[in-house]
Parts: C-alpha cells; structure tokens; sequence
C-alpha cells in the first residue's frame, strides 16, 4: 500500500494533468469553432455583403491580360507578350487584394510552400495555416515560410473564395474548372504564377491540402541536407518503369502521350525544387504544341520534368505513408516514425468529416520536437 504522502502526491499529480487536458481540449473546441464560423461566415456571404465590404477589391485584383504591368511579366517569363503563344498564356488569375509574398531581408532563406486546394475546402485551408502550413520565421530555422492556396473556378462558392481572398490574402483563383482532368492545368498554372508573382522565393514546396505535414522535420532537411547549389533538381518519392494507365481511371490516350512508359516521376502530394527548376517547367511547356496530359505527378514530375532536363532526386532518409483506399492511423505513425515526413489525412480517401484530424497530428507533431503553439 502507498503511505499518505504518495497517495496525495498521486492525487496532485492526477489533478494537475487533469486540468491541463481540460483546458487543452477546451482551447482546440474554441480554435475548431472559430474555424467552422469562419466557414459558415465565407459560404453564406451574399453578393450584395461582398460588394459592399470588399468593393476595393475589384480595383486591385488583377487577371494576366488586364495591366500593362502583366503584359511585362509575360513578356519576361513566357518571352511574348502574344496571348496565345501557348497554353501558359491562357491561365489567369484573380489575385488577393495584396502582394501575397512578402519577401524577409534576405531571400536566399525565403520558402513558399504551394498548396493545391478545391474551392469549397475552407475548412482544411484554415487549418492547415494554423497547423503546418502557418507562416512566418519559425525559431531554429533561417527560413521564413509563406503559405500559398491555389484554387480552380467554382461559380457555387466563387463570392466566398473572394471573401476569404479578402480576409486572409494567400488564396489566389484560377480560371481552370475544379475538375480532375484538369489538375494538371491547375499544377502548372501555379507554378506560372509562382514565376509571375513570387520570383524571388528560392525554395518552393508543392504540396495537396490533404496531407498532414511535419514541418519541423522538412526545415530539417532543408536546412542540413538539401544543398541546391549541388543538386538543384526536383527532390521527391520518385517511381520507375510505371505503365501509362489506357482504359481506368488514370487513363491517357496515345493520343495525349504515346510511349508505354512514363519517365521517373514522384507523388504530387508533395515535392521540393528551386524557383530556378520552377523557371525550366515553364520554359518546357511554353510551345504552342504543347500537350498537358491530366496526370498532374507524372506529367509535372515526369515528362515535363524530363522535357525540361531538369534531374532529380530522392528525399534522403524521408519517409511517407499514402494510400488510395483506407484510412491510415497516422496518430501513430507520427509517434513512432521519426523519418515520417508527410501522411494522408482522411480528406484523401473522401472522408470530408471535420478537421480535428488536423489538430491532433499537430500536436503529436509539436510534442515530437519539443514545441508548443506558443514556442514555435
């Protein structure tokens, strides 16, 4: 039996933890709530509300054929100023009211991290800034990170896209349907706009809004093993020798692309290069015959990549965990992998749910290097 003094130091310690997992479990309701009004705020907003609070809006958002300043652009990335040069010349975007990249004192350490989203997603965008996707300089690290959404044209929740533009100024829209033959139109474009608008970001990160990230381990990796002066390539999970799908889902017709094989190509959940890989993409696909096939990771990392002879390269000692079908626990495999880089949330098999899924992997995340919300 325990003596007196241990059972109420028991109790003391008991209670003590107690308190902390109530207010803990108190403070992410409080943050999920926030996130579902601000959602139910962005969905229900009325034509006539966003007129009226955002009419500045349509006086600094621009689409590439409106500005002189555009036509520039053009005419130093793409080489012309002839908006049908090719395919890239025919993206447009409406950006939020302001410059989105906000370039630290020295861009050699700047990182944008490219998220690929569908429109109606408010939900997980809101997440994702306050979890892994969260912007500014993070301590121990000389980068600074800035998070960048990228939407295709969805005329059902088109108004409250502007309305979160207005609000949170990192979601940019695009004129490409929220389709899937068309995601990768939506993953070039955003590189297009990555040259356009963000040129002197040094790293870029692609990433899907379906992922769970540990971000402290990809500043890691950026900061002691990725080295661009001597491997500047698209860095990734790469695969060999894959069959060009005919007749399912991931069909391709020889008509689009007619070798058998694709070249090396990596997941397009996530993959790292520089903004001078980023500048030899959209060199490669700037031809008027250029064909985009709808497989956005093999097309992008494959034969776009290959087009463009950019090399490539594997994550080193990087791990993730991914699945088309069932759910994957990856509470656990945060806790026990310390090479897991990314896993795939629930949003990725279809399970919409809500994103408390977010939440939790953040906090096993944080706990895993030592961090709190408040020390990050």
């Amino acid at each position: 039996m325990f003596s007196p003094f241990y059972t109420h130091l028991i109790l003391i310690v008991s209670c003590v933890v107690f308190i902390f997992s109530y207010f803990s479990y108190i403070k992410r309701i409080q943050t999920y709530q926030q996130s579902l009004q601000l959602t139910s705020k962005l969905l229900t907003s009325t034509s006539n509300d966003f007129q009226n609070q955002f009419s500045s809006i349509n006086l600094t958002t621009k689409s590439i054929t409106d500005t002189t300043d555009e036509k520039l652009l053009r005419e130093k990335i793409l080489g012309s100023s002839d908006i049908n040069h090719s395919m890239l010349s025919r993206f447009k975007f409406i950006n939020p009211p302001k410059p989105v990249c906000n370039y630290p004192k020295y861009t050699q350490q700047f990182m944008i991290i490219v998220v690929l989203s569908r429109g109606i997603n408010f939900d997980y965008r809101q997440v994702i800034r306050a979890t892994w996707g969260r912007n500014g300089k993070y301590k121990n690290y000389n980068i600074f990170i800035q998070t960048i959404f990228f939407v295709g044209t969805d005329d059902t929740v088109q108004l409250a896209v502007r309305n979160e533009q207005a609000m949170f100024n990192d979601v940019v829209e695009m004129n490409i349907p929220e389709n899937y033959p068309f995601v990768a139109h939506k993953e070039l474009a955003s590189l297009l706009w990555t040259r356009y608008y963000c040129p002197l970001a040094r790293i870029i990160f692609r990433a899907d809004d379906d992922i769970l990230l540990d971000t402290f381990l990809l500043l890691n990796y950026i900061q002691h093993t990725l080295n661009l002066d001597a491997k500047d390539g698209l860095h990734g999970w790469f695969r060999f020798n894959n069959t060009v799908h005919r007749a399912d889902k991931w069909a391709v017709t020889k008509l689009e692309y007619q070798p058998k094989i694709y070249p090396p190509y990596t997941f397009g959940i996530s993959y790292l290069f520089s903004n001078v890989s980023c500048q030899r993409l959209i060199n490669a696909a700037n031809h008027p015959n250029h064909q985009i096939i709808r497989i956005g990771d093999a097309y992008i990392t494959g034969i776009l990549r290959d087009l463009a002879n950019i090399p490539f390269y594997d994550f080193e000692n990087l791990q993730y965990a991914y699945t088309f079908y069932t759910e994957i626990p990856c509470d656990n495999y945060f806790e026990t992998k310390s090479d897991l880089l990314l896993c795939m949330s629930k949003l990725h098999i279809g399970q919409r749910g809500d994103p408390y899924e977010f939440y939790d992997i953040w906090e096993i995340i944080l706990a895993k290097h030592n961090r709190s919300m408040l020390n990050i």
